[in-house]
């Protein structure tokens, strides 16, 4: 399973990507309250999320998404960790037992970065970062 979010389309591209190497199926996590399509219009909302650290509420997944024992999570990088919305998902869903092969989206952030933010969330999971989509 690939699970992912997605603000501004980037992640998404990305995640379809992995889907097409692997044949996984995709879930898309969705905020109650949507982000705006744009970035430009988001980033207000994101750089409060942040100044803050409020997690908004996100859909809670169906049981079918998480009855993989591996989940590729997907995510941008917002001001150096994972994206608020992402959170918020790992927050209302337990992955516990399962093996998350984490990916991310960022012009200058490392997934390694999230990782310390990814364990707090997920403390029964196996973090396997050793995955790269480029090298599908």
């Amino acid at each position: 399973m690939i699970i992912y979010f997605s603000q501004g389309g980037h992640t998404k591209k990305v995640a379809e990507e992995i889907a097409n190497k692997t044949g996984d199926r995709l879930y898309a996590i969705e905020p109650v309250v949507p982000y705006p399509s744009s970035t430009i219009l988001a980033t207000p909302r994101i750089t409060k999320e942040i100044a803050t650290q409020s997690i908004p509420e996100v859909k809670k997944a169906p049981t079918d998404v998480l009855s993989d024992d591996t989940i590729y999570l997907g995510y941008p990088m917002y001001g150096m960790d994972m994206a608020h919305a992402m959170r918020g998902f790992l927050a209302v869903n337990d992955l516990s037992g399962k093996t998350i092969k984490p990916f991310i989206t960022s012009g200058t952030s490392t997934v390694s970065m999230s990782l310390k933010t990814l364990q707090q969330l997920a403390p029964n999971s196996v973090i396997d970062n050793s995955f790269d989509p480029k090298q599908l």
